[in-house]
């Protein structure tokens, strides 16, 4: 299993506030059997300034700790962007928020109404050639409301995470239904935590559990591991991969004898 999404690096942003969170929540991973762990900060100037710089000089020392509290999972740094304003696409190049130097880099917007730029801003990411993945879908007023929206994104080339907490109903309802509705139509590509050590648990195991009994194996897999490793190796994930079968509808007696007197 692999975690593309978390705040569990300690003071950057609203998740982990000192090392000693971050060690317990590194000690929860390590007992989940998640084997990858990609750091995703908040970036959003003005309200959380976390440079790659910054998050590199953090990241260097939870490798430190790494061997005594979680020597079997593997870390990753990036950011979670949060696409607003004529600069981000460039910040993004410039801070190399790219996850593991791919193509892929996971972005946000406002929970309560998409901003008037968030499409046009998804254009230049493909213009240049980066690979979006929008964070929590499920979570956005519009697509909750109505999760046949999160089409405009699949047509646009994004992709899209769900968190763990949407599964197991931490939202409420609506996002739960809404998060199950976007598995079941093949929608979604990634399952992510979300983690920002609040809550004494880390949940990921438990939600690829649900998705396994609610779907079945092959989608809990594709979510929390195969596509995750594509995206480590920049390999090309397809944004529609799921083609559900129709079953013919049986001709009425009527159809039959119209068919007979080609009709």
């Amino acid at each position: 299993m692999i975690d593309i999404h978390n705040h569990i690096l300690p003071g950057l942003d609203d998740g982990s506030k000192d090392i000693n969170t971050t060690i317990n929540y590194l000690q929860l991973v390590q007992a989940s059997g998640v084997k990858k762990l990609v750091f995703t900060p908040h970036y959003m100037p003005g309200f959380y300034d976390s440079t790659r710089e910054k998050v590199s000089a953090i990241f260097k020392q939870i490798i430190d700790l790494k061997t005594v509290h979680a020597p079997d999972v593997e870390f990753y740094h990036s950011a979670e962007v949060y696409l607003n304003g004529e600069n981000i696409v460039n910040d993004i190049i410039k801070e190399n928020f790219f996850i593991n130097n791919s193509q892929y880099v996971l972005v946000e917007n406002n929970l309560n109404g998409f901003t008037e730029d968030l499409y046009q801003l998804l254009y230049q990411m493909n213009r240049k050639g980066m690979r979006p993945i929008l964070a929590h879908p499920e979570r956005y007023m519009e697509i909750k409301n109505d999760p046949s929206r999160a089409d405009d994104f699949l047509q646009r080339d994004v992709y899209l995470q769900i968190n763990t907490g949407s599964i197991l109903g931490g939202y409420g309802q609506q996002v739960q239904n809404a998060a199950f509705e976007l598995i079941d139509r093949g929608w979604a590509h990634f399952l992510g935590s979300d983690c920002h050590c609040r809550s004494g648990v880390y949940d990921y195991p438990q939600a690829v559990e649900v998705i396994r009994n609610e779907f079945d194996d092959k989608i809990a897999t594709l979510l929390s591991s195969t596509f995750p490793e594509r995206m480590l190796k920049n390999e090309i994930i397809p944004h529609f991969y799921m083609v559900k079968k129709t079953i013919p509808k049986k001709k009425s007696f009527l159809e039959k004898v119209l068919d007979f007197f080609g009709e």
